[in-house]
């Protein structure tokens, strides 16, 4: 009978770990970071992120609401024609902050969310008057007011404008491109003073006459 086939050798070992000079192996390589996003989307050509100078405007109201319960996007849109923000000179940040409550609030499970709204205008811009007019006006209106115009339960309104200077990154387009400079009106042709040119033209330089004697004369 034949003998049986050789047992194969076992698989080497993996090879140890480096020590690092603790004497622990060293650690395996972090993952790859993700990239972060850009602030701005794809500018249009000619379109760049600058550093502008701005006033911000910070209206607070009291909304007698759970925070999850206020949609932000309405909220912020009630807020613009009252801020008088529109783009692309002013632009608007609406937060949200839950109010700490009382016992005696959560026993009644009155829930109120703060809301702050800020206007923020270009300091050197054409909107900048208006901004400021309405976020003082808004101010002044009662809890009744501002909650007809934002559509909220409105408790209570802040009647002090935090109004300060500050900088941001704006999408600023460049300047329109000056235009060209206007060409010389045609010279005029020169004067022809051939005698012959000034003649009326009934009687021009080259008409003759006959006279009684037969003969012809130039007029």
């Amino acid at each position: 009978p034949l003998p049986p086939p050789p047992t194969p050798p076992p698989p080497a070992p993996p090879p140890p770990a480096v020590p690092t000079p603790s004497g622990s192996p060293s650690p395996s390589p972090p993952a790859p970071l993700l990239p972060s996003r850009p602030p701005f989307s794809p500018l249009p050509e000619g379109v760049v992120v600058e550093e502008v100078s701005v006033i911000k405007f910070t209206v607070v109201v009291t909304i007698s609401a759970e925070v999850n319960d206020i949609d932000v996007t309405e909220l912020e849109a009630s807020f613009r024609p009252a801020q008088q923000c529109f783009l692309t000179e002013c632009k608007l940040t609406v937060t949200l902050h839950p109010v700490e409550q009382s016992a005696a609030r959560r026993a009644l499970q009155t829930a109120e969310t703060t809301a702050f709204s800020t206007a923020s205008v270009f300091k050197d811009g054409n909107t900048l008057s208006a901004v400021r007019n309405a976020n003082y006006i808004f101010a002044g209106s009662s809890a009744t007011q501002a909650g007809n115009i934002l559509n909220q339960p409105v408790s209570e309104v802040d009647p002090n404008v935090n109004e300060r200077e500050d900088t941001e990154p704006r999408a600023v387009a460049p300047p329109p491109p000056s235009a060209p400079p206007t060409s010389p009106p045609p010279s005029l042709p020169p004067l022809d003073l051939n005698p012959q040119s000034m003649d009326p033209s009934c009687f021009p330089s080259s008409a003759m006459v006959q006279r009684a004697d037969g003969e012809t004369a130039p007029l």
